[in-house]
């Protein structure tokens, strides 16, 4: 068996193909900012995955040896694995031994975490208890984990995490495609409000 060391960077491939899907798909409007290009490997009009295992999510065996062919920051195709030459504004990245699966869709993620100082094993902490916001490591953090798309299903921030949402739309961030909750996603780009307790 692999070991994890070995394993790792193949399964990473999946953060990869859906960073330069997602990116491809943002750039077709807005304009990249340098710090969401910073997470771009490869930008091309077209982006062929060649060699690839493919595990669809549908619970059918994984398929070897595949080409995944990409246009426009969307799948335009799935063909029998075999080489491909160069092309203009093709780029071809021979990932044999690599998995690409689906983007995961997060059903329910938090901009933050709890932390509760000093928590024991019966539970006991020191007050107060802390709700820090993530606005900047969560999204990268969860797009690392593979997760595409997120629905956020609570928030101690909601106007930073409109605002999130819309800087991520726009290119000028990265971070998975994400959907709010409809009690804040009709409000309109606000100035970041902090709830005070």
């Amino acid at each position: 068996m692999p070991s994890p060391s070995r394993i790792l960077p193949r399964v990473s491939v999946l953060v990869l193909f859906a960073f330069i899907a997602q990116s491809q798909a943002r750039a077709q409007s807005p304009e990249l900012s340098k710090t969401v290009q910073d997470f771009v490997r490869v930008q091309a009009a077209r982006i062929i995955l060649a060699h690839v295992r493919i595990i669809d999510g549908t619970g059918a065996p994984a398929v070897e040896d595949q080409n995944v062919i990409i246009e426009g920051g969307k799948i335009a195709g799935i063909a029998k694995g075999a080489d491909v030459p160069p092309a203009a504004n093709t780029t071809v990245l021979d990932l044999r031994g690599y998995t690409v699966i689906p983007g995961i869709v997060g059903m329910h993620n938090h901009l933050f975490y709890i932390a509760r100082p000093n928590l024991d094993s019966q539970r006991h902490f020191d007050e107060p208890l802390a709700v820090p916001q993530m606005t900047f490591s969560a999204p990268r953090l969860y797009l690392a984990a593979g997760v595409t798309t997120m629905r956020t299903t609570g928030s101690v921030e909601p106007y930073a995490d409109l605002n999130l949402k819309h800087d991520i739309d726009a290119g000028k961030l990265p971070g998975p495609h994400r959907t709010s909750p409809a009690h804040i996603s009709r409000a309109r780009r606000v100035i970041f409000y902090r709830w005070c307790t």
